[in-house]
């Protein structure tokens, strides 16, 4: 049995599940942020021991993924943007220490792209691109079967890749990132814009949203409802973000472009007009090839993909 571990900004997940990836236990718990890195540390490690207990089998490694940075080579996180006290920290270690458990761990992102070349949507590629769309946006790169980290293990990160000159501006300083265009948040920022210029238009949206904030759930669900106005700002968004796709596939060439995050649930409300915005701005010796997929493991992309990662200590 391989322990997994998802540590992300407002919740953390564990499962047990066998090497082919059949979950045996889940749990999911909310983050404490003001309790730093140790209290996530505890809590991390009273989950885990509890789920050890209930195994079938005995538990033969444990798998990470974290929501921030983090130095492969040295498994240490870099730190976290979220929670405070994880920098440098050596969790991995840790857990080897207290839970007696080979373990290893990579960014989350890294970790959700191989959850889903190895058990979801792109199983039996070769080559994947894998972005997660929620709040932010990240990204992780397969090739060979292999993660590709770069020379400094931060390779993958098209949220902060260029898209517009003098955009809006981004959490990571720059400006026209792709995140501050595309992500779960910049899109309900946008159609809040949107409707601030066009009231008489965003009718449809506004009553949907009734006195909860607009959101980018909100956008899609005004689509869904064949809505002008709403498809209209899809389609712009989509634009954004076909051409950062088109960039990723004219340069890997990947079998598969795989999307997930809570943006990706919106189905083919967004990757109708995805595909079709992306068409124009790859190679033409490349569109015959373009293949986009939803991601398949919803929420458990990352909890899999660490059940993979895992693998590799043994």
């Amino acid at each position: 049995m391989i322990l997994a571990i998802d540590i992300g900004g407002t919740q953390f997940g564990l499962i047990l599940a066998t090497a082919n990836g059949e979950v045996v236990h889940h749990l999911q718990r909310s983050t404490d942020r003001s309790g730093g890195a140790q209290w996530m540390i505890e809590q991390i490690i009273s989950e885990s021991q509890m789920l050890i207990n209930k195994s079938p089998k005995p538990v033969v490694a444990c798998g990470i993924g974290f929501g921030g940075p983090v130095n492969f080579d040295t498994q240490h996180i870099i730190n976290s943007t979220h929670v405070k006290g994880w920098d440098n920290c050596p969790l991995p270690q840790i857990i080897q220490k207290e839970l007696h458990l080979p373990a290893i761990v990579d960014n989350d992102a890294n970790v959700g792209a191989l959850g889903e070349f190895t058990f979801g949507a792109g199983k039996g590629s070769t080559n994947l691109i894998y972005y997660t769309i929620s709040t932010g946006i990240g990204g992780g790169i397969i090739i060979n079967g292999n993660i590709y980290r770069g020379s400094n293990g931060n390779a993958g990160e098209f949220g902060h890749s260029p898209i517009r000159l003098n955009g809006p501006l981004c959490d990571c300083g720059n400006r026209g990132c792709l995140e501050a265009l595309c992500s779960g948040t910049a899109i309900g920022k946008r159609t809040q814009e949107a409707i601030k210029k066009h009231p008489r238009k965003g009718r449809v949206i506004r009553h949907l949203s009734g006195k909860n904030p607009i959101t980018a759930k909100t956008l899609f669900d005004a689509a869904k409802q064949k809505d002008p106005f709403a498809q209209s700002l899809i389609d712009d968004i989509c634009t954004d973000l076909g051409m950062s796709v088109a960039t990723a596939m004219n340069t890997f060439a990947p079998n598969v472009i795989v999307i997930g995050g809570g943006v990706s649930k919106a189905g083919r409300t967004l990757f109708e007009p995805l595909r079709k915005k992306t068409n124009p701005f790859l190679m033409p010796i490349h569109r015959p090839h373009l293949n986009i997929r939803q991601a398949q493991l919803k929420g458990r992309s990352v909890l899999l993909g660490a059940v993979a990662l895992a693998q590799q200590t043994l």
